[in-house]
């Protein structure tokens, strides 16, 4: 436990090599998927979207580790079909977050289990923080939101904030997204959470992914152990907002079903225990995200590893051959 080292250029180690690698996929390939949805709906993108899981998989062996050692935690096998699955249902709801961001709704099934627990936020005129993942698609539930009134905010990494931006931009000028840059060398972007907050909205934090700097927590998670960021409660704890997980898990072929749950009504940090009890928030985190990674397993998109070295494996047992 504790912060997550950098090495002497200050990049971070494992645990947050995801923000020194850029998201697969690009813009163009995007634009050129949605023209050609414009005239054949959403079904015809099934063989372009075969045809982008069979070469992320081919010819990215970093996926192929990662994803390798995913399916060993949470199966005891992997398989070249497991990582293509996964890679498939990755590019399948990148799709589907850019038609939901740009208004193109016919045709999806949503289903939500715990959405009364929104509702009653809204009628207490009260906002909160959503806890989610990089697990199936977060937009599936901003857009339940914004067709319900449940503004919904997105805070995220400065850089990742930029690269959204861009992004939606170059798909669509028309996409809108809601999002709160979170630098960690100017705290002041809390004043914006806050501000959210008071006017009685929901903030969204990803609690997978541990940021440059920050400290971490290593927890039991799928049989093995990995690092998730203790940032979260901290934040809860600073702005006294409620806290309830969220997350919206992909069917094939059009089907997205949304959970939401309480976490904590008040995040509270006693003073001499307080790097124990925000390791213990984490841990909780780690659980139900692992309850909801079984329940759809394909939709894991930390196509980086997660996990910590087991014990003989070594420094180099991440690595290997794809």
């Amino acid at each position: 436990m504790g912060d997550v080292p950098t090495n002497r250029d200050g990049v971070p180690g494992e645990a947050g090599a995801w923000l020194v690698r850029r998201e697969k996929g690009s813009s163009l390939g995007i634009r050129a998927l949605l023209r050609w949805t414009d005239w054949t709906g959403r079904a015809g993108a099934r063989l372009p979207l075969a045809l982008i899981g069979a070469w992320y998989t081919a010819f990215h062996p970093d996926v192929r580790r990662a994803s390798r050692r995913y399916w060993t935690h949470l199966t005891g096998r992997a398989s070249l079909r497991d990582t293509y699955r996964q890679v498939w249902t990755f590019a399948a709801t990148t799709l589907d977050r850019v038609f939901f961001l740009t208004g193109r709704t016919e045709g999806f099934e949503v289903t939500c289990t715990g959405i009364e627990h929104l509702h009653a936020l809204r009628r207490a005129r009260r906002g909160a923080l959503l806890l989610g993942a990089h697990l199936g698609s977060f937009e599936a539930a901003r857009i339940v939101g914004h067709e319900q009134d449940f503004p919904i905010d997105i805070l995220v990494h400065t850089a990742n904030a930029r690269r959204i931006n861009a992004f939606l931009r170059a798909v669509s000028p028309r996409a809108v997204a809601r999002v709160i840059e979170a630098d960690p060398n100017d705290p002041s972007y809390i004043f914006r959470v806050q501000e959210r907050l008071e006017a009685g909205a929901m903030v969204a934090v990803m609690a997978d992914r541990v940021g440059l700097n920050e400290r971490a927590a290593v927890v039991p998670f799928l049989g093995g152990r990995a690092a998730f960021p203790t940032g979260p409660y901290a934040l809860a704890a600073a702005l006294g907002a409620p806290v309830y997980l969220t997350f919206g898990l992909f069917e094939p072929p059009q089907r997205y079903r949304l959970f939401c749950e309480p976490f904590a009504e008040r995040v509270r940090l006693p003073r001499r225990r307080r790097a124990e009890v925000l390791d213990d928030y984490a841990a909780r985190f780690a659980r139900r995200l692992e309850h909801y990674v079984r329940l759809a397993p394909t939709n894991w998109f930390n196509f980086h590893d997660v996990f910590e070295p087991e014990p003989g494996e070594g420094a180099g047992a991440k690595g290997g051959r794809g």
